[in-house]
């Protein structure tokens, strides 16, 4: 039986993972487009065999997720499945093809306020498991991370999810309320796919519940655009988004059209709250390298 660890370090977050030795006879790389299918047969599985206590949701504040198998004592409750809701990614496959993974997600609670983009900064509690149980990861008090820098499921999931309330305590601490909660169930090719790390196999499914008590609308090169809106392909995403194709992200570069003047120099020369397109071509300075 695996040990559980609980309150490790976030290592989901972090791009550089262990691989197996590809001369290892035993270890084969998969295409997307073959593993997507065992992962999701394993996702429906689960789903369909367990629970969770979402009748407690309705009125308390601060609960947590709580998944049982489904056995005959509790038959009559609805299965994962039954309350589960799909969201279709697409990864890219070596042949430049796209692959459709479904992330699979519950919202235990909705939540009051604003959802963030897949490139905000979030403030979270959340634990995440495998599907035979074991936890990888915990983190009971809530700690700031940065979506963009998250396993792509991970991010697709958190944005799924609106902010609460909060209030001042007489001891300066912050309290939250009403906040969203979601499970979200995704397959490996938007997990760590053939990558290990923390106790985590190749090609594992993912599980996590997440409390989502606040957002930061975020702008990681700090050039007075948000990052969100850096997203020049139109996909809602800003990611791999490289307008003057020096191989930096539009959201990390601060000369976007790398004309020599800082994008937070062109955005609005004349301080009338309007980005400029001097040229009137419906580019804007900032990504003209002509102006």
């Amino acid at each position: 039986m695996k040990k559980k660890l609980l309150f490790l370090i976030p290592l989901f977050l972090v791009f550089i993972n262990c691989k197996k030795d590809d001369d290892d006879p035993e270890y084969v790389i998969r295409e997307y487009s073959d593993q997507v299918n065992v992962d999701h047969q394993i996702i429906e599985d689960y789903l369909r065999t367990h629970t969770f206590n979402y009748d407690d949701f309705n009125n308390q504040t601060n609960i947590d997720v709580k998944i049982d198998t489904l056995t005959d004592l509790n038959s009559t409750r609805q299965s994962l499945y039954d309350l589960s809701n799909v969201k279709t990614i697409d990864v890219t496959d070596s042949n430049g093809e796209n692959v459709s993974h479904n992330l699979y997600y519950i919202i235990a609670r909705e939540g009051l306020n604003e959802k963030p983009s897949v490139a905000d900064s979030v403030y979270i509690s959340y634990q995440g498991l495998l599907t035979d149980g074991y936890i990888f990861d915990k983190r009971k008090f809530p700690i700031w991370f940065d979506l963009a820098t998250s396993l792509e499921g991970f991010r697709e999931s958190v944005s799924e999810l609106k902010t609460g309330n909060y209030s001042e305590n007489s001891d300066g601490s912050i309290s939250y309320n009403s906040f969203g909660v979601g499970i979200f169930f995704m397959p490996s090719g938007i997990g760590y796919f053939e990558n290990t790390t923390a106790g985590i196999p190749e090609y594992s499914p993912l599980i996590f519940s997440v409390k989502l008590m606040t957002y930061t609308p975020t702008d990681h090169d700090n050039d007075g655009i948000l990052s969100i809106n850096e997203d020049i392909d139109g996909d809602g995403k800003p990611f791999r988004d490289d307008s003057d194709g020096d191989n930096l992200w539009n959201m990390y570069d601060v000369d976007d059209d790398n004309d020599g003047i800082l994008t937070v120099n062109e955005i609005d020369k004349n301080s009338d709250n309007v980005v400029d397109d001097s040229d009137n071509d419906g580019t804007p300075d900032y990504l003209d390298p002509n102006n």
